[in-house]
Parts: C-alpha cells; sequence; structure tokens
C-alpha cells in the first residue's frame, strides 16, 4: 500500500468518526403543550417566528418547533382537529401513506407500520422523498432529495404529527437520534 494512503485513510476514518460523533448529541427532556414529553439533542434550539415562516406554509404554527444551529436537521410537532378516533389509526396510516405519496415525485419507504410506544398506538413512516427540479428555472433545477421519519396518533378527536426532517446527506449521522426521540414520545 502506498505510504500515503494510510495516513489518508486514517485521517478520513477520524473525520468521519467525529462528525459521526458529533451528530449523536446527548439528550434532553422537553414538554410541549397538551402534557407531551419528548427527548430531543441538547444542540437542537426552538425554531423562530422566522424559521416557522421560511419552512411551513401554513395558516396555523406548529406546537412546537426544533432545530440545528445551522438550520438543517428539523423537528416538527402538529397538533389538528379531526373527526378519527384513537381506534381508527390504521386507517389514518393509509390515509397519510397515501398523502405523503401524494406530496412527492418520488417516495422510497423505509418504515410503514403501526407501533405501540409508549402505552399510544402510532401510523409510523420513515422515508426518502424526492421533489424534481423545474427545468425552466434557473434557481431550482436540482431534484431535492430528503430523510423524513414523521409519526401521527390521535387523542380526544386531536391529531399530533411529529416529524424529523433533514436532507438525505446527514440520515446516516442524525438517524439513531431520529429513532431515540421518537421512541421517547409520552402522553401524560
Amino acid at each position: 500500500m502506498n505510504k500515503f494512503k494510510l495516513p489518508l485513510l486514517a485521517c478520513l476514518t477520524a473525520f468521519f468518526s467525529i462528525h459521526h460523533a458529533m451528530a449523536q448529541s446527548p439528550m434532553t427532556k422537553v414538554d410541549i403543550g397538551d402534557n407531551i414529553v419528548i427527548m430531543i439533542p441538547q444542540e437542537f434550539i426552538e425554531m423562530n417566528a422566522q424559521d416557522i415562516r421560511n419552512k411551513f406554509i401554513s395558516y396555523k404554527s406548529p406546537l412546537a418547533g426544533y432545530t440545528t444551529m445551522d438550520r438543517t436537521v428539523d423537528l416538527v410537532v402538529n397538533v389538528n382537529t379531526t373527526p378519527w378516533m384513537d381506534k381508527d389509526i390504521a386507517l389514518l396510516k393509509e390515509f397519510y401513506k397515501n398523502n405523503i405519496r401524494n406530496l412527492f415525485d418520488e417516495v422510497e419507504f423505509m418504515q410503514e407500520e403501526v407501533k405501540e410506544i409508549n402505552g399510544r398506538s402510532f401510523a409510523v413512516f420513515e422515508f426518502i422523498s424526492k421533489v424534481n427540479g423545474d427545468p425552466n428555472s434557473f434557481k431550482n433545477q436540482a431534484p431535492v432529495i430528503d430523510y423524513t421519519w414523521v409519526q401521527y396518533t390521535i387523542k380526544d378527536q386531536q391529531a399530533y404529527v411529529f416529524t424529523f426532517h433533514c436532507g438525505t446527506r446527514l440520515k446516516d449521522s442524525w438517524h439513531d437520534n431520529a429513532a431515540e426521540i421518537m421512541s421517547s414520545i409520552k402522553f401524560q
């Protein structure tokens, strides 16, 4: 082996290990309105009004929103009134699966199931999405490919939506944190 390849390989391995370790940040418990407790990475900060305006096209602000300092990784909690009942979670799962498919040009589901988490049933989706670029645009010609883990549950005719989102280039670094966040959701 070339005498330069080994040190270069060691440096690259160290860089990716440090980068991975930085993304696997310690978790902290936060209380979210409506008696919800969730663990989030300590480095997350609350989204400000500008973050919410930049990221969401909606008449209603999320119940809670957290992001990294560089605004590349997000966790958002939404709640909406629904006619659905707690027992309708399997039907809700199919409804939201079709909604997800309609939002993007391509969707690759890595996880789609109903799971029991801390005594509550959730419709769970983990997926890679792609929105094709616009060939007629000077600015937005490239496709946007993202990683999302979203969970839905119903409580007292309220649909709660927990969404973890980042670009696919960050998926491997943040997947374990996403799993920990989503498994920590607890209604009190």
